[in-house]
């Protein structure tokens, strides 16, 4: 189950996020302010030329690799749901921002869809993670984004990309 937030996390979140809606939203002139940063969550371990983009991106049809990916995806994502309150919101009317809380990890999962993660799939769901000052966002080529604007208050989060076996790219 899903649930409204507090006032009080919302104050919080708030506070934490700075102009959390300018990244959200992907605003270019914003993001430009260097205020976010952001750095890289991939299951390669460099930048990927063109020509191995094109061989490893793209692996629909190794059905073992394919899991290996979304395991690994899941792994991190338990991992944070296990260490730090996680937020999911959306847009409702006249594009107000609302947050949610979920309340097990099976709600994550349900949003997350990992079981239908593959090679183009993309930009579904952002966490929001306001004790790392930090959004973290699906990417659609096998690499994922986290914003921040301190990368002390991040360490934690790449600590446990590492243990599950995935990538820091910067």
């Amino acid at each position: 189950m899903i649930s409204n937030i507090s006032d009080k996390e919302l104050k919080s979140i708030k506070k934490r996020l700075p102009d959390f809606r300018k990244v959200l939203e992907e605003d270019e002139s914003f993001i430009e302010t260097g205020i976010y940063k952001k750095i890289f969550i991939s299951v390669f371990d460099h930048w990927l030329t063109k020509d191995e983009a094109n061989k490893m991106i793209f692996i629909d049809s190794d059905l073992s690799e394919l899991q290996l990916r979304r395991d690994k995806f899941e792994s991190f994502t338990k991992a944070l749901y296990e260490k730090t309150n996680i937020y999911f919101w959306k847009y409702k009317r006249n594009y107000r921002i609302f947050f949610k809380q979920p309340k097990s990890f099976k709600d994550i999962l349900r949003r997350c869809d990992f079981n239908n993660l593959y090679s183009q799939s993309g930009d579904r769901y952002s966490l929001i993670l306001p004790e790392y000052s930090a959004i973290y966002n699906e990417g659609w080529d096998w690499t994922n984004v986290i914003w921040y604007m301190d990368r002390n208050k991040i360490e934690p989060i790449l600590e446990i990309a590492k243990k599950t076996g995935l990538n820091i790219l910067e």
